[in-house]
């Protein structure tokens, strides 16, 4: 008769640590495990063109990438008659990130897309997970300006200023 084989510990912590791993890789995966954090907030303003005229019918394309784990996304708007838009709030949920000590950081960019060419009019990395967290606590209420170049003199990078 033949003896079992015994699992030598070095083996049963290697299988102990990967069945592990396979259950906190399906926690993240599934939402319901996870807080949710938000990503990017509600973004509305007003898009202008040289003197102020509103600058109806343009497609603006909001991207971000979370760099927790290297979620991205994008979604679009398109402007009224009146130059309004608007971005709903974008939201992402992890479990580690709701327990693991770490500097948030979500990259986001706003692109219009007017008179064939492409301004970006906002760029910016939200280094929280505040709602409003962008502009410490205030909601981003903007003027953004197509006849502007991107620049620092805006909020972030871009040709954005904060609505009056």
């Amino acid at each position: 008769m033949q003896k079992p084989r015994k699992i030598r510990p070095v083996a049963r912590l290697f299988v102990g640590i990967l069945l592990l791993a396979a259950v906190f890789i399906v926690m993240e995966t599934s939402m319901a495990f996870g807080k949710t954090f938000v990503l990017c907030s509600p973004f509305s303003g007003v898009l202008v063109t040289k003197g102020g005229t509103p600058a109806g019918g343009v497609k603006l394309e909001r991207t971000w990438q979370w760099g927790w784990n290297s979620k991205s996304g994008s979604d679009v708007a398109v402007t009224g008659p009146d130059g309004r838009f608007r971005f709903s709030e974008v939201t992402g949920s992890s479990l580690f990130a709701s327990i693991a000590p770490h500097e948030p950081s979500v990259m986001q960019s706003i692109t219009a897309y007017a008179d064939g060419r492409q301004v970006e009019i906002w760029n910016a990395n939200k280094r929280n997970y505040e709602m409003d967290g962008e502009l410490e606590g205030r909601p981003i209420e903007v003027v953004c300006h197509l006849d502007r170049e991107p620049s620092a003199d805006g909020l972030f990078w871009g040709t954005c200023e904060e609505a009056k």
